[in-house]
This record gives structure tokens, sequence and C-alpha cells, in this order.
């Protein structure tokens, strides 16, 4: 299998096998963003894979369009979901530019495997944004890959499906290794890599973008070595109007999970 085409034999079953995900979560954020940027604004979901999100920013009437590395879930996406705007296209070299918005979420910045491709990665949407423009994108966390998939097994059942999953994690490399089997199919493998809070802050400022906020997923409070998942929203020479907009935004999201 190509090294481009991860996820070509679990590209058929992906929406199956990821119905536990809470997209409307991640798509509530999304259009609170939206609402602080200029109407009619460009956004791009970028690792748009299936394109769950894109299809909801669609029917919301934004002006989106989808980029994933992978053919095959570019093709899940058309089966599925009919002809919504998309091509493919690497993090490294994504070949957009004037987005207002760019989203790049379901730790897909994971599966960069070296510190230089997540470095690249950011520095092409910092380009790929017009000023003001935002950025946002989460990583699992080491503790995730540790606490939920490092060396473990399991089967289950999705929608008639029977998948069988087997996950090994080296802490030397950071890099978590999985492998699916969708009912006696054949075997398919992922590799993603944690990346320090540290890093992943420098990054973002080495790209020439403003980081406005990093929290947990789960509580919305800064990350500890505690959280699975951390969310990062970035800005290109962001206002200090927007600034403060994004920050009273995320503060009234905070107060309604409490």
């Amino acid at each position: 299998m190509a090294q481009s085409d991860l996820f070509q034999g679990l590209a058929t079953h992906y929406d199956a096998l990821m119905t536990h995900v809470n997209y409307d979560r991640w798509f509530h954020v999304v259009g609170v963003l939206a609402g602080l940027l200029p109407r009619g604004l460009v956004h791009v979901d970028a690792a748009c894979g299936t394109g769950v999100l894109l299809e909801r920013a669609r029917r919301a009437g934004w002006r989106s369009v989808g980029v994933d590395i992978s053919p095959s879930m570019l093709a899940a996406l058309r089966r599925s979901r009919g002809a919504l705007p998309c091509a493919v296209g690497d993090l490294r070299a994504l070949p957009v530019h004037g987005a207002d918005l760019i989203t790049c979420l379901f730790d897909s910045m994971n599966f960069l495997l070296e510190h230089e491709d997540v470095e690249l990665a950011l520095v092409k949407c910092a380009a790929a944004l017009r000023d003001g423009g935002l950025l946002y994108f989460d990583v699992v966390t080491e503790r995730m890959m540790v606490d939920h998939f490092a060396d473990q097994t399991w089967t289950e059942t999705h929608g008639g499906l029977r998948t069988t999953w087997a996950n090994h994690y080296d802490p030397a490399t950071r890099i978590c290794e999985t492998w699916v089997r969708v009912n006696t199919g054949a075997e398919s493998a992922t590799r993603e890599r944690a990346y320090d809070l540290d890093f992943l802050v420098k990054a973002v400022e080495n790209a020439g973008l403003t980081l406005l906020d990093a929290f947990d997923v789960e509580n919305w409070k800064a990350p500890t070595r505690r959280t699975c998942r951390i969310d990062f929203i970035a800005a290109k020479n962001p206002s200090q109007d927007l600034r403060r907009r994004v920050e009273k935004s995320l503060s009234e999201m905070r107060r309604q999970v409490r």
C-alpha cells in the first residue's frame, strides 16, 4: 500500500467505525469561530477524510473545501456525500490560499511522524490563511496512546461490521501503530506520533501564527499530564479586537460545559 494512502483498506468502512466520535462538539466550536470572521468566509477542512465536517459546513452555507492526502478517503466521501468540493493534498503542501478559517481535526497532525513535518504543515497553514484568519487543530497526547492503545487488542461491532484492533506503542519514538481488520478482510495499519505541548506551541509561533488558546478537549482547562486530547486555536496577524472576541467566545463555551 502506498505510504500516501494508508487508509485505503479502511476508507469504505471509516464512517461506520467512527460513529462514536462526537462530531457535534467539534462543529460547535468551528461554528463559533466562523461567527467571529467576515461573512462569506472561505473555509478549508485540511485532512477532511470522508467529509463529515465538510458536509456540515456546506449545509451551513459556508464556502468550504476539503483537502486530504488519501484518494481512498475522498472516494468514500464522494460515494456517501456526493459532489462536495475536495481535492487530494498534503498538509505539508496545502494547495490553497486566501482562507479565512482552516480546520485540521481528529488528530490529523499526529499522522505526521516527524517534527519537521508538523512544523512544515503549520507553515503551510499560515501561508494559506489571510491576515486575521484562524487555524483550529487538535492532537492526541502520549497519555491517550499509553492509556487507551499501547499493546492493547480488542474486538468490537459497528453496524454489522466486526473489527479487530491491535496496537503497539514505542515509548522511544512515541509512535503508536494500530492494525485494524474489518470482518475477514485484509489488515490495515496506521501510525501516529505524540508530540510535546511545548514543541507544538513553539511550532505554531515559528510558523508566524499567534496562539490564542490551547486547552484540554474534555474540560476546557489548560492541558496537564492527564490530558488525552488538546485543541489549539491560532490566528494569522490577529487584531486586538479578534483576540478579545475569541477569548470571550471561548469563555462562554467553557461556562456552558461546567
